[in-house]
């Protein structure tokens, strides 16, 4: 009977496989350290299940030393790892460490070759000395720079390790390999046992000892390892020389699972390393400490090469002794070198950095004395324009602007200019400086009128020159131009040329300073005069009646206010005249509007020709008209009235005039014809009604105020006089 397999469960069984495919690899990988400890424990568990199956005979060592070649090469595959995962100076730790393995996996594969093979390519105490070489590296790695290394260069690094393997290769010469040629056999195991268990003992004092030098926290992390990867070896080499000094065969043969332990701890210690974040470099104090150990290390090392001589000069003669000596020197004196070289270079470095800090504070300080000038010019351009704005007449302008110039361009002169109503001649408003210019000029001698932009001359014969400026410095000219209409200049130059004989370059720091300088300072003056033109405009129309040019009837009014208090407090004679043309509309219906304008105008002049520049001619509204005049009495105003009548009608016989015009006034006066305020106006206005009812073309007084009946102060609308007018 065969099976069917649903298509449905298909997918989840595929699934399933390549989840636990996947999961399978992620295990089996060298890098996972659950994995590597299991590998370490299943090949020393073989090496014991060989023992106990082989025994600890020739097959059972084969097997167990063979397993312990692996168990290295593992160890040795995790200090590689190590090293590719490292950077730096701590790259070069691991790699000697992996030096290590390699060191100790030498001696190993020699001993598993002639125990598998029946045969003594070494003898004893020859592969035990190769095993004492793995402290060669260790030492090395001691050396190594941890806290400071950022400070010195790699081929510093370099030469101090090749003079520390230097005096190494003549400690392990000397007192390893030397001694042992001499000896028997027998003596030459127990010197190199003795040799090693001493060796142990120094490499885990050395390594306490360097730890308590190291301050970061990666490098106490790195030497917490060596230590206790040394603290390993150490253990298990006092453990293996007890055994072989009391020669306990059987005993020596399992304890090849002991010599698996220092590398089962090599491959943790260097699978489970992790690179640290990389610190950030601080500025620290010099120790005095850590120069004095440095040197103290160097001069050891010239010791221990100097003591070592004589057994190097016995044992293989002078010329490989001053070979020897002579690498050492070389050594030493590329070292030196190198360090002066470097010392020179970071001193000309000092310097190079000396002088471009010195030229960058000169050139801030410039930058701040700019900044300090700009600052100033700034500030005094802001109280120039609100001192311009704050100005009333034309005459403060120009007497306020010299003296402000003067701060703003020191060493300069120049002048303000406006053009005239007829735009033919350019006149001087005001001028500073000792530079002398033409007061009066035509349009035509200025480039920047002509133009109408700024005309700059930096000086000598590059661009033509105004006419006007009568200085040879470098100069500036500037139209000064409101609501699109130019009305004059602003000229600026130099007291004394900066480059008489060549020309300077324009676009150089000072002079476009100078440049957009005077264009600010001619756009406040430009805006406060147009604002001052305007004020004054808007005065006159508030104030003036468009036609006549006279007084409106705003100002009369408040001028008679003013004038009436001013005359009760001093006791002085006031009086008023209300004047209103004869039959004007009727003047109007025959010749026109326009003749009658004219009229009115006319009237107007004749009115300015007959007062006192102190009256004041107002119109009051139509063809009336109202004259206020101080300190007058009304005798004289009534005079001064028939006066005005007869001038009106002599008007008459010019032939450019059509029609007759007269005129009816009515006078009133303060306090003869009444002490109060608020009834002079009306008064006067009654007189004229009385004039009007008389027959017109004449002058009425008004009658004093004691004179008439209560019911006659009633105040009558001055606008029915223009409807009571018969045509």
């Amino acid at each position: 009977m065969r099976l069917s397999v649903s298509p449905q469960l298909m997918p989840a069984a595929l699934n399933f496989d390549l989840f636990r495919g996947s999961r399978l690899r992620e295990f089996a990988d060298l890098r996972q350290p659950r994995f590597v400890g299991l590998l370490f424990a299943a090949l020393m568990g073989a090496q014991a299940l060989g023992f106990l199956v082989l025994g600890t005979g020739q097959p059972g060592r084969g097997l167990a030393e063979s397993i312990l070649v692996l168990v290295s090469l593992l160890a040795l595959a995790c200090a590689w790892n190590a090293f590719r995962r490292a950077q730096g100076i701590t790259a070069l730790f691991w790699f000697l460490f992996a030096t290590v393995q390699v060191v100790l996996l030498v001696p190993t594969a020699f001993q598993t070759y002639d125990t598998l093979f029946n045969q003594a390519i070494l003898s004893d105490s020859t592969w035990r000395l190769l095993y004492c070489l793995y402290g060669a590296p260790i030492l090395m790695m001691l050396f190594l720079p941890g806290d400071h290394w950022r400070a010195r260069v790699k081929f510093e690094i370099f030469l101090d390790l090749f003079q520390v393997a230097i005096v190494v290769g003549f400690i392990y010469s000397t007192f390893f390999f030397f001694p042992a040629q001499r000896m028997v056999p027998a003596d030459a195991l127990l010197h190199n046992i003795s040799i090693s268990d001493a060796q142990s003992l120094l490499l885990l004092i050395a390594a306490l000892a360097r730890l308590q030098f190291a301050r970061l926290a990666s490098t106490r992390g790195l030497l917490l390892r060596l230590a206790l990867f040394v603290l390993v070896c150490a253990v298990a080499t006092f453990i293996g020389d007890w055994i072989d000094l009391h020669n306990y065969v059987s005993a020596s043969a399992w304890f090849d699972l002991g010599w698996a332990v220092p590398n089962f701890a090599a491959g943790l210690i260097a699978l489970t390393w992790k690179p640290s974040p990389e610190p950030q470099s601080t500025a620290e104090p010099a120790n005095f400490l850590s120069f004095l150990v440095t040197n103290l290390v160097l001069v050891g090392l010239l010791c221990c090469i100097s003591l070592l001589m004589n057994r190097w000069k016995q044992a293989h003669g002078e010329a490989l002794t001053d070979v020897a000596i002579a690498a050492s020197l070389v050594a030493f004196t590329l070292r030196l070198a190198l360090t002066q070289f470097h010392q020179q270079q970071e001193i000309a470095g000092r310097k190079a950095a000396q002088k471009q800090l010195t030229a960058s504070h000169e050139q801030i300080s410039h930058l701040l004395d700019n900044a300090r000038r700009q600052t100033a010019e700034i500030t005094q351009i802001s109280e120039l324009g609100s001192l311009l704005q704050a100005c009333t007449s034309r005459e403060e302008i120009f007497r306020l602007i010299p003296e402000r110039m003067r701060r703003l361009f020191p060493g300069a002169s120049g002048s303000i200019s406006l053009l005239s109503a007829s735009r033919n001649r350019v006149e001087s408003a005001a001028e500073w400086g000792v530079c002398p210019t033409d007061r009066i000029f035509s349009p035509e001698q200025c480039w920047a009128l002509r133009r109408g932009c700024t005309h700059a001359h930096p000086g000598g014969r590059s661009v033509p020159r105004c006419s006007h400026l009568l200085g040879e410095g470098p100069s500036v000219c500037i139209p000064l131009i409101a609501n699109g209409d130019t009305f004059g200049t602003l000229s600026i130059q130099n007291d004394d040329p900066l480059f008489p004989n060549s020309d300077p370059i324009e676009g150089s720091d000072v002079f476009a300073r100078r440049l957009q300088l005077a264009a600010t300072a001619a756009e406040h003056v430009s805006v406060a005069i147009a604002n001052l033109n305007l004020r004054e405009s808007l005065r006159v129309q508030a104030v003036r009646d468009p036609l006549t040019g006279l007084y409106n009837r705003r100002y009369m009014q408040e001028f008679l206010d003013r004038e009436l208090h001013l005359a009760r407090r001093k006791r002085r004679p006031l009086a008023v005249m209300m004047l209103d043309l004869d039959y004007f509309k009727r003047y109007n219906d025959n010749f026109g509007h326009s003749a009658g304008d004219q009229a009115l105008a006319a009237v107007g002049e004749t009115l300015l020709r007959c007062v006192r520049a102190e009256d004041v001619i107002c119109r009051y509204g139509g063809e009336e008209f109202a004259l206020i005049l101080p300190e007058c009495s009304l005798r004289q105003a009534t005079a001064r009235a028939e006066e005005i009548c007869r001038r009106i009608r002599e008007n008459r016989a010019q032939p450019d005039q059509p029609g007759v015009l007269t005129v009816s006034i009515g006078v009133a006066a303060f306090d003869e014809t009444t002490d109060r305020v608020d009834l002079l106006l009306k008064f006067a206005d009654d007189a004229l009604y009385q004039a009007k009812g008389a027959g017109r073309d004449r002058v009425v007084a008004a009658s004093p105020a004691a004179a008439l009946s209560e019911s006659d102060f009633t105040e009558t609308d001055p606008a029915t006089l223009a409807s009571t007018e018969t045509p």
